[in-house]
């Protein structure tokens, strides 16, 4: 007789996928809108396609190195890919150390890469509530609950660093890793590059490494971050200001502003100008050959394609997401708090007391068309995400109008 059989304790305790869950609830009550559609304003991604250079270079790749297409990259990735975003480093981000470059299937990998390198047993890692949902399940599901410290933020939605120095204080030594996304998931908020600057001189004090996840670094509305950077030809161009002390990893994505989350690209940057440095990135590359190996060769053609097209592309198309997103602001006037709006895709906003979020969430998709991600996922019940950047701005303003009138309606 077979004994009982389980799963592992920490991925049952961890959270469920939200998206997974409200593309879910759309396939449930799409019967009920099959003369119009819902309209999803839940997964963070962008409505425009990716720029043509992306199929160009793939296309070129299956012509001059298809009998190299089916063979593994190297773990770090390809090596003509990590040249082109270290010049990118340098270019947009200030960011021109002894940098070393890890190219992962997507950001989320990236911060799993981070997880498995920097967090022993028994040491802390602090993300900052309302948190990115994949963050902490990457945690949960590798050290478990009680490895999360959640911190808040202040009325402005920036991490609250007096919270942080207390913590790194009375600790002492425990806490090995601080998450910041900026510009912010779930909050839709730019953190002044001042308050980061605090956070990175706490953190190497204290003995904690910083990890700052950029994937919405073309998404800084209020240029918060914005840097002036000389290029060669001697003028100068406005960047996403990005710092390169040893203690700070920094990571960035091509599935937003390149519209390629289906490709999976993303990646690492670690300074290894130290001792510290080099083991982070030598040990780094363990977990890579792991998990994926390396990631595909064909979408790390488009990704070189994608940085051919350049920065300019993608802040033409950020430029009109304008129009819907103010849209979806004054779609959540009504509600008591609003947060967001100044960086990322995103806006958050408090129910009224006692509302369940989740039953919300349902009801809008039912009876009003419209997708949201419940604030429960980002460690906020009693809150909803909405995103602006999943539509056009004819689309967006419709589906703002629609989740004006549910609001109203359920909230009332």
């Amino acid at each position: 007789m077979m004994q009982n059989l389980s799963t592992s304790t920490k991925v049952q305790e961890t959270l469920d996928p939200c998206v997974v869950l409200m593309k879910q609830l759309i396939s449930k009550y799409n019967h009920l809108w099959v003369d119009e559609k819902i309209y999803s304003l839940a997964q963070g991604v962008v409505y425009w396609t990716p720029p043509d250079e992306v199929n160009t270079a793939m296309l070129k790749a299956i012509g001059d190195d298809s009998t190299a297409l089916h063979s593994y990259a190297p773990d770090e990735g390809l090596p003509e890919l990590i040249s082109e975003i270290k010049s990118k480093l340098k270019r947009e981000n200030n960011l021109d150390k002894d940098l070393e470059v890890i190219v992962t299937p997507g950001a989320n990998a990236a911060y799993m890469n981070c997880v498995l390198t920097l967090l022993d047993e028994n040491d802390l890692a602090v993300v900052f509530k309302p948190y990115y949902f994949n963050h902490v399940m990457a945690i949960q599901m590798t050290r478990g609950n009680d490895a999360i410290l959640e911190g808040p933020i202040d009325e402005d939605g920036y991490p609250s660093i007096s919270w942080l120095q207390e913590q790194l204080e009375e600790k002492q030594g425990r806490i090995k890793m601080v998450t910041i996304t900026n510009p912010g998931n779930p909050t839709g908020v730019s953190i002044p590059t001042s308050k980061l600057s605090e956070i990175i001189t706490l953190c190497g004090k204290h003995g904690a490494y910083a990890v700052f996840d950029c994937t919405y670094e073309q998404f800084d509305h209020i240029r918060a971050n914005s840097v002036e950077i000389e290029s060669e030809d001697g003028s100068t161009f406005s960047g996403f200001k990005c710092f390169s002390d040893e203690h700070v990893i920094n990571i960035f994505s091509f599935s937003k502003g390149y519209a390629m989350a289906g490709f999976r690209v993303g990646y690492i940057a670690v300074n290894t100008c130290g001792e510290t440095g080099k083991d982070v990135y030598e040990q780094m590359v363990k977990v890579q050959d792991t998990i994926p190996i390396c990631t595909s060769r064909i979408s790390q053609h488009g990704a070189l394609g994608a940085l051919s097209a350049g920065k300019q592309w993608v802040d033409k198309k950020v430029k009109t997401l304008d129009v819907g997103r103010q849209a979806i602001l004054d779609a959540l006037s009504g509600m008591e708090i609003i947060i967001g709006g100044s960086g990322a895709m995103y806006v958050m906003a408090k129910l009224p007391d006692g509302m369940d979020d989740m039953i919300l969430a349902e009801r809008l998709v039912e009876s009003y068309g419209i997708a949201i991600i419940p604030g429960k996922f980002c460690g906020l019940p009693g809150w909803i995400r909405v995103c602006y950047s999943n539509l056009p701005s004819d689309e967006c303003k419709i589906a703002a109008k629609r989740l004006k009138t549910g609001l109203r309606d359920l909230c009332s």
